[in-house]
C-alpha cells in the first residue's frame, strides 16, 4: 500500500514538473523545443539557421574533443604514470582538474547536440562551469577567494588568470635561464659521470610558460565564442562558437600530454588588489557584452 502511494505521489510530481516545463512564460520570446524531449529550451530561434551545418559543426567539435580527451587520458594513465618511479606516480591536482574539465565539456557538448540548452541539459552543462570554477580554485586554492559564477565571467577570469600565470613563469624563466631535459627513470641508477654524459644527449623541453600560453589562449578562445553568441544570435556566430570547441579544448588535452604533472609551474604570490581587478574586469566585460546582446535582440 505504501509503495502504491509512493508511486502515485511520484507520478503526480512528474505531471506537475512536466506541466511546469511545458508552460510558456508570459511575454517571453519564442523558444526552440528540445529535439529529445519536445519541451521549451533556452535557445531562441537563430537567425539564418541551417540545421545541417549546425549539426555538422557540433558533431565535428564533439569528435575532436573526444579524440583529444581520450588520448590525454590514455597518455596520462597508461604511458606517463606507469613509466614513473613508485614515489613519483602523481599528476597533481591541476592536471586532474583539466582532465575533468575536458570530460565535462565533452559531455556538455554531446548532450547539447542531443537536446539543446535547457532545464534538463543544465544537469550536464553545469559540470562544465563547475570544473571551470574548480580550475580557478586550482590555481588560487592557497587563499580564500570569492569567484564569479556567471558563465562569461568565469570564462574570462580563467583566461586572464592563466595569462597572469604565463607571464609570471616567463619572467622566472628569463631571470633564471632554467633548462629542463626529458627525464628518464633510469637516471637514478647511473653515476654522476654517466648522468652528465646522458644529459648532453637529451632533448630539451620547452619552458613551462610556453605550454601555459596554450591553455591561456584556449581559455580566451572559449570566452570569445561565448561572447559572440551573447552579443548576436546570428547563425554564423553560433558556428564560430561551436567550432572553437574543436580548437580550444584539444589545446587543453595537448597541455596535459606535454606537462603531465604540472610540477614545473611556479605559482605566483597572492595579490588581492590584482585579483579584485580581475574580478571587476570580468564582471564589467560580462555586463557590457550582455547589454550589447540585449540591444541587438529583436525582443527588447
Amino acid at each position: 500500500m505504501i509503495h502504491k502511494a509512493a508511486l502515485l505521489a511520484l507520478a503526480w510530481a512528474l505531471m506537475g514538473v512536466q506541466g511546469e516545463w511545458l508552460a510558456e512564460i508570459p511575454d517571453a520570446p519564442p523558444r526552440w523545443k528540445s529535439k529529445l524531449f519536445d519541451i521549451p529550451t533556452w535557445i531562441v530561434p537563430i537567425e539564418d539557421y541551417n540545421a545541417d551545418a549546425f549539426d555538422t559543426t557540433t558533431v565535428f567539435s564533439v569528435i575532436a574533443m573526444a579524440g583529444a580527451s581520450a588520448y590525454a587520458i590514455y597518455h596520462t594513465f597508461w604511458i606517463y604514470l606507469p613509466s614513473q618511479p613508485s614515489g613519483r606516480k602523481s599528476v597533481g591536482r591541476f592536471n586532474r582538474l583539466i582532465l575533468a574539465y575536458l570530460i565535462s565539456t565533452l559531455i556538455a557538448s554531446f548532450t547539447f547536440d542531443l537536446m539543446n540548452a535547457g532545464k534538463i541539459w543544465a544537469s550536464f552543462g553545469v559540470l562544465h562551469n563547475l570544473f571551470e570554477i574548480a580550475l580557478l580554485a586550482g590555481i588560487f586554492i592557497r587563499r580564500s577567494d570569492v569567484r564569479q559564477v556567471l558563465r562569461l565571467s568565469t570564462d574570462l577570469a580563467l583566461g586572464l588568470d592563466l595569462f597572469r600565470l604565463y607571464f609570471h613563469n616567463r619572467r622566472i624563466a628569463k631571470q633564471t635561464n632554467l633548462v629542463t631535459y626529458v627525464t628518464d627513470p633510469e637516471d637514478d641508477k647511473v653515476n654522476d659521470g654517466e648522468a652528465a654524459e646522458k644529459k648532453q644527449n637529451k632533448r630539451r623541453i620547452p619552458p613551462v610558460h610556453v605550454h601555459i600560453l596554450l591553455i591561456a589562449t584556449a581559455a580566451m578562445l572559449h570566452w570569445f565564442g561565448n561572447a559572440l553568441v551573447t552579443m548576436s544570435n546570428h547563425f554564423v556566430m553560433w558556428l564560430i562558437f561551436q567550432f572553437l570547441y574543436a580548437v580550444a579544448f584539444p589545446m587543453y588535452a595537448y597541455y596535459v600530454v606535454v606537462e603531465p604533472n604540472a610540477s614545473r609551474i611556479h605559482w605566483y604570490k597572492v595579490d588581492y588588489c590584482k585579483e579584485s581587478l580581475v574580478a571587476i574586469v570580468s564582471l564589467a566585460t560580462c555586463g557590457i557584452i550582455i547589454a550589447i546582446g540585449i540591444l541587438n535582440s529583436d525582443h527588447v
